[in-house]
């Protein structure tokens, strides 16, 4: 059986960044982090401060990070790696600051916040680094 399910987000060189953004946005707390640099991976010097690996907390949540091994541009990349994180809140007027506070900071709206039929308020927002939150917290 599976115990937990973890997600991975992979960047384009912009993994320190996006880590920044989601300490700021979503009060996120860096548990590790280490530069290729740091673990000795040097194909590449001049990605030598990207990140070989990261993990974050968001509330009971560990979600791990890394800027792709090899170098890759989002134009060129074959297909689209798609990821979503759904994430519980627990006041109806923390969805709202949330909502606010991604789409002021270059995010974009792919559901604006409503109400559902499962009886909570809901919205779906693509970050800047093209992650996809889901935003849900019960009425």
């Amino acid at each position: 059986m599976i115990k937990t399910g973890t997600p991975y987000l992979y960047f384009y060189d912009e993994c320190d960044d996006a880590l920044n953004y989601y300490v700021d946005i979503l009060g996120a707390e860096i548990l590790e982090k280490a530069t290729f640099e740091d673990v000795a991976y040097m194909e590449d010097p001049s990605r030598k401060n990207c990140i070989a690996h990261a993990s974050f907390k968001l509330g009971e949540s560990v979600i791990l990070a890394n800027d792709f091994l090899e170098k890759k541009s989002k134009e060129n990349s074959s297909g689209s790696s798609q990821t979503s994180i759904w994430l519980e809140l627990e006041k109806v007027a923390d969805i709202k600051l949330l909502e606010e506070n991604m789409l002021a900071t270059g995010s974009k709206s792919i559901i604006k916040l409503e109400e559902t039929f499962w009886d909570s308020l809901y919205a779906k927002i693509e970050d800047k680094f093209g992650i996809i939150w889901e935003l849900n917290a019960q009425k």
